[in-house]
């Protein structure tokens, strides 16, 4: 399984779930409404830069638009890599936590 930190899976997931409109603003909205934490811009890209170099997302450029003054959107979508990167640590978190719930939690 390729390791992520924390972040990288919070992010990798958050561009699984905003799905073809994964791009800067709709990740970030995505990450804070999953887990109420605000990332900045800054924080967000290099999250993604580091995703891109383990092969989990790729990046393709959008059209030009006026909102942007005549930029193109970065979109983001997840890699097979990255899709069974997402499926090993679903299947990790729940052989980790098998025998675990937030009542088991409270005995310690």
């Amino acid at each position: 399984m390729q390791e992520l930190s924390k972040a990288e899976e919070i992010t990798l997931l958050a561009v699984w779930r905003a799905g073809e409109n994964a791009y800067g603003v709709s990740i970030r909205d995505q990450i804070l409404n999953d887990t109420g934490k605000e990332y900045t811009y800054g924080t967000l890209y290099g999250f993604l830069r580091q995703l891109a170099s383990k092969g989990l997302v790729q990046k393709r450029m959008g059209e030009v638009t006026p909102e942007k003054g005549g930029r193109r959107k970065a979109y983001f979508d997840l890699t097979d890599t990255g899709r069974s990167t997402l499926k090993e640590a679903i299947r990790f978190h729940r052989q980790v936590w098998k025998d675990l719930d937030e009542l088991s939690l409270d005995r310690i």
